[in-house]
């Protein structure tokens, strides 16, 4: 959904597959608003351009259509017709929109002098950390994809710090923050719900860092925004297709695999539950076992559930460590009659998904969620309030999951 006051302008051509706006936006922050909210009708390629775009607005202001392409890694006609479904004539015409905004700034930095934003910080490159606490697979994908964005974007350095849940204690964890506050212009983080955390990202805040939960929210910290998907649709999404991958009616049960207390977790619990009763109530969960996100502490958890109350009907795994369940399934020799449905596409659950021992795993863009995670401190360094930003979670099988 569009921001209400650009909505208007964005209109469908129906036959040509292509996006337009009826007219061009006026501003640099019209043009923010527009390819941050559109970005879940574009392609890849259109995600590249525009997280580009979103993360170098003064710097695209000085270079050629060609050297944007080159950063992208597109076609250069492949840039013009992106700003054409702007509504702009050509890439001089909306490059133009941008050097307006970046006259603007420099105004802005003479007048500020030494009490605010000065000439050499707007070229000064935005020293980031990006700071996970979850598990091993999901931790080195969230670094994938930071590392992929500094090496797009000159603009921006994203260093990245990540611990696994089993190795590091909340407090430990909450000192990392303090750490990563004093030595950067902003943080990206992922971790679980606890005091000490809420402590240190409201110290962090309180003095001006912004602070940005990636997948999993921390609302009562003082965080300056969310980014990632609605975890409580993604639960219910895992929930109707448990349900719909049985049979009819059958009357079964559901092992629900959690882990440390992350927000993420809780909400997709909720969804998952409330699905389950609505629409499948012959259906039940049956236990709760804790992941801990170790692949070794999830495989002897399902499997002594499997010895004592037999093989559940479906298996839901709202944490990491879906290695760690593939094989216990596989142990039991239960991977081609017991529904397994869980979250995050990396190696390990492509692997299980491939085999047809995973059924579906709820997925979403980390490159993306970065880009907007980048945007959001930017907007806040600005003095501007930034929004969270939900994405949307993508279903993956062993059909699509290569192409990803």
């Amino acid at each position: 959904m569009l921001d209400r006051k650009v909505s208007v302008l964005w209109v469908i051509e129906k036959g040509s597959g292509m996006d337009h706006l009826r007219s061009k936006p006026q501003s640099a922050g019209e043009l923010m608003t527009i390819l941050n909210s559109a970005q879940d009708n574009m392609g890849r390629g259109g995600r590249r351009v525009a997280n580009f775009f979103i993360a170098n607005l003064g710097e695209t202001a000085l270079l050629s259509g060609s050297e944007v392409a080159s950063r992208c890694g597109v076609n250069a006609s492949s840039v013009v017709r992106f700003v054409q479904t702007l509504g702009f004539s050509g890439y001089r015409e909306f490059q133009s929109v941008l050097q307006q905004h970046l006259s603007a700034s420099i105004v802005e930095a003479r007048q500020s002098g030494a009490g605010g934003i000065t000439l050499p910080e707007i070229s000064k490159p935005l020293r980031l950390v990006l700071l996970a606490d979850s598990g091993r697979s999901f931790n080195e994908a969230a670094e994938a994809a930071a590392k992929n964005f500094s090496a797009q974007y000159a603009s921006t350095e994203i260093e990245t710090e990540s611990y696994a849940s089993y190795d590091v204690q909340p407090e430990d964890f909450a000192r990392r923050i303090e750490s990563a506050a004093e030595k950067s212009d902003g943080i990206i983080l992922v971790a679980r719900e606890h005091p000490a955390i809420n402590d240190a990202v409201r110290a962090a805040t309180g003095r001006g860092l912004p602070v940005i939960c990636l997948t999993t929210d921390l609302p009562l910290s003082g965080r300056v925004a969310y980014v990632g998907s609605d975890q409580y649709v993604s639960g219910a999404t895992a929930a109707w297709l448990c349900g719909r991958m049985l049979p009819r009616g059958t009357a079964g049960k559901v092992l629900f695999v959690c882990s440390v207390p992350f927000r993420c977790h809780q909400d997709r619990e909720q969804g998952f539950r409330h699905v389950l009763r609505s629409e499948f109530s012959t259906l039940a969960i049956d236990e709760r076992v804790s992941s801990n996100e170790s692949i070794e502490v999830i495989y002897e958890a399902v499997r002594r559930y499997i010895a004592k109350s037999g093989p559940p009907a479906a298996i839901y795994n709202v944490s990491g460590a879906n290695l760690g369940v593939g094989r216990a399934l596989e142990a039991e020799g239960l991977s081609n009659s017991t529904v397994f449905v869980g979250h995050e596409l990396n190696a390990n659950s492509r692997s299980l998904l491939e085999r047809g021992i995973m059924d579906v795993t709820i997925g979403h863009d980390f490159d993306r969620e970065i880009a907007l995670s980048v945007d959001c401190i930017r907007t806040a360094r600005q003095g501007i309030q930034p929004v969270n930003r939900i994405t949307q979670s993508q279903v993956f099988t062993r059909f699509n999951c290569a192409t990803f």
